[in-house]
């Protein structure tokens, strides 16, 4: 696509909200329906609303089942399938309801004062396990007469994590559990306690014991170790399954017996997404990985501005089987491996993006979500070994039918480095796309650093492409979805290994003959962001930049980012005093005599993952410099600006980047 615009007409920043969002789609116990959480943006209210439908498998109409104005959200269906439990916040903080699939109002089942933010029914429907914070300690006991203007505003700090991205202010002293609470409604009990955090409850198949994620080691402060555990469901002393200070599981679900817990996961907890991540069983007192030899990461690594991965976990099916997602060279796939043992086999596959999915449980049929460049999210369903596949919905075709979009070219290309190792990437023509012209071009650069450009539909690269850019985006090394060695490249070596691959693609592009060399552009967010610091302090051949949310001086980012404390031990291989050399030489700001190239700095005010500060350092050390740049920032957000900031945000984001692009190519 991009020939020609036909009768369509072109994407603008503000058609966000002509897009319509689906995710969690959950088969019923019979498998005859899947009922998911519908989103919309509205503009009026600056705010998104969801709720959740109900789609046959056979076909048909969905049907709409709350319509509340809040968000509802997680739908799973009670054992039999008689009743749909979900998360609302329309009673204020988010709560667990419960509706009937005859009909009728929704029921609120929980009122915990802090809220829930998981939860999962017991074999026997009888009960809902569920996460939720416990009543912070007292540090100390106030005079109960003491007035509200006596008490002080002061923010007492003892734990490293004091803050966290996306939360607008400091953490504090409360710790996750799990809980329990009759489904029909009724007082709760806690069923885990503790100076630790727990989470993703899941029932043994008797329905006696919770298999949970925790980080019970003693060192836990200090590091991001997460074991599986068991409880009672009633409570009691809590029993290992996976667990000491190499454990990095997650996602544990029971096989059909209760004999044993599958899980995913990997062995080094500090290396951030630079490892690829397996299948594992623990079998009376054994733990065995069932992928290891599959060379790609277990979940979705997958990133773009309108979907964000679901992190479904993993099923087991009463045949043996276990069915995980895989990221596999830009897609998100589902597989299938046989717990006993065997190769894992390729179920749901596609130059697309799976973005969560369930299995029945006879394990005959799957539901998902799944997007492509061309579509952002729809939901399907097929059998167990991917044959019959169909789409239930089709909740964009209205609005996508209406305007024109590119359709990517996927390209290789041998790096420019001294290994000419082969890099994966896409090109978007513009629309209106006329051979023998000479177009300007945009490099996109992901975040993670190891996360990975999938084939998913991107609003930033298509409304670029509307506007008259090439636009070419790529997974250079550090990107998973090609393989540990490949994600874990760049470790200690940020910028200098990778930016021989970006290179590499932007050459390619230009070899094609339409693009103009001299109108090229960058920009990225997060670890993109700190690329194109780092690509701009390097070469001048860009004629403007947009960095976003971005790194620019390693040492104080160790400091002041909510994982700086433990991220760059792994990634700068050390901590500030032990690597000084590392931090100055990988820090963008170093280089910033060397930036010529006009920049737009865009942030969010509040941005713990990378916090302001890193953008107020960069802007005014360009500014002494006499270079052109300007500082957007954006109040009351945070990291994910891009993908769930405040919709009327999100527009204006887009609107200076397109017009920093305008300006200067």
């Amino acid at each position: 696509m991009g020939a020609s615009t036909g009768a369509k007409r072109r994407l603008t920043p503000e058609d966000i909200y002509n897009i319509t969002l689906v995710s969690d789609a959950q088969i019923s116990p019979d498998g005859r329906y899947v009922a998911y959480t519908q989103t919309i943006l509205d503009k009026e209210k600056n705010d998104y609303r969801s709720s959740i439908f109900v789609v046959p498998v056979d076909g048909g109409t969905p049907r709409r089942f709350t319509s509340a104005d809040a968000r509802d959200s997680f739908p799973r269906w009670s054992p039999d399938g008689s009743r749909i439990a979900f998360l609302s916040n329309r009673s204020g903080k988010s709560q667990v309801w419960t509706i009937s699939v005859d009909g009728g109002e929704a029921t609120q089942v929980t009122d915990l004062p802090e809220g829930v933010t998981f939860f999962a029914w017991s074999p026997d429907g009888s009960t809902l396990a569920l996460v939720s914070k416990t009543e912070a300690a007292q540090l100390e006991k106030r005079d109960e007469d003491e007035g509200e203007e006596e008490k002080s505003d002061v923010v007492r700090i003892t734990r490293i994590r004091f803050r966290a991205d996306g939360v607008s202010g400091f953490l504090d002293d409360k710790h996750t559990h799990i809980w329990c609470v009759p489904a029909a409604g009724g007082d709760p009990w806690q069923v885990t306690s503790g100076d630790f955090n727990d989470a993703w409850p899941v029932w043994s198949p008797g329905g006696h014991e919770i298999a949970f994620v925790s980080n019970r080691t003693e060192d836990r402060e200090f590091n991001t170790v997460s074991e599986i555990w068991a409880v009672p469901a009633r409570g009691g002393e809590a029993r290992p399954i996976a667990t000491g200070n190499d454990a990095d599981f997650g996602r544990p679900v029971w096989s059909v017996d209760g004999a044993a817990i599958a899980f995913a996961g990997h062995r080094q907890p500090e290396s951030g997404g630079a490892i690829d991540s397996q299948v594992w069983v623990a079998d009376g007192g054994t733990i065995r990985c069932l992928t290891e030899g599959l060379g790609r990461t277990v979940g979705d690594a997958g990133i773009n501005d309108t979907c964000a991965p679901s992190n479904p976990g993993l099923a087991w099916t009463p045949d043996g089987w276990i069915y995980f997602q895989v990221s596999d060279s830009g897609n998100t796939h589902v597989y299938r491996v046989p717990a006993a043992g065997g190769d894992p086999s390729l179920v749901v596959g596609g130059q697309r993006r799976v973005l969560d999915f369930s299995v029945s449980p006879d394990g005959s049929r799957i539901a998902f979500v799944a997007g492509d460049p061309l579509n952002p999210c729809d939901v399907y369903v097929c059998r167990a070994n991917g044959s019959d596949e169909r789409r239930l919905t089709a909740v964009n075709e209205e609005f996508f039918s209406s305007v024109a979009l590119s359709e990517p070219e996927e390209f290789r290309v041998p790096s420019h480095a001294e290994d000419r190792a082969e890099i994966h990437g896409w090109v978007m023509k513009p629309i209106g796309f006329e051979p023998g012209r000479k177009y300007p071009m945009v490099l996109e650069i992901h975040g993670g650093p190891h996360g990975m450009y999938a084939n998913h539909y991107f609003h930033e690269f298509q409304l670029l492409a509307a506007q008259g850019y090439v636009v070419v985006y790529t997974n250079p090394r550090g990107s998973q979805g090609y393989g540990t060695e490949y994600a874990s490249y760049t470790r200690a070596a940020w910028g200098e290994k990778d930016m021989p691959d970006l290179m590499a693609a932007v050459d390619y592009v230009i070899e094609q003959g339409y693009v103009d060399p001299n109108r090229l552009g960058v920009t990225g967010g997060s670890y993109g962001g700190y690329m194109t610091n780092w690509v701009i302090g390097h070469t001048d051949r860009f004629k403007a930049a947009v960095t976003q949310r971005c790194v620019s001086d390693l040492y104080s980012f160790f400091g002041t980012s909510d994982i700086g404390f433990h991220f760059g031990a792994y990634e700068w291989g050390g901590v500030p005093w032990e690597a000084r050399e590392t931090y100055v030489r990988l820090s963008p700001i170093t280089y910033v005599e060397n930036m010529k190239t006009p920049l737009l700095i865009i942030h969010s005010e509040e941005d713990y993952r990378c916090p302001i500060a890193q953008a107020e350092q960069l802007f005014i050390s360009l500014k002494k410099l006499g270079r052109e740049v300007e500082f957007v920032r954006f109040p009351n957000e945070n990291h994910n600006l891009s993908r769930s900031g405040k919709p009327k945000h999100r527009v204006e984001r887009l609107q200076y980047i397109l017009g920093w692009f305008q300006r200067y190519l």
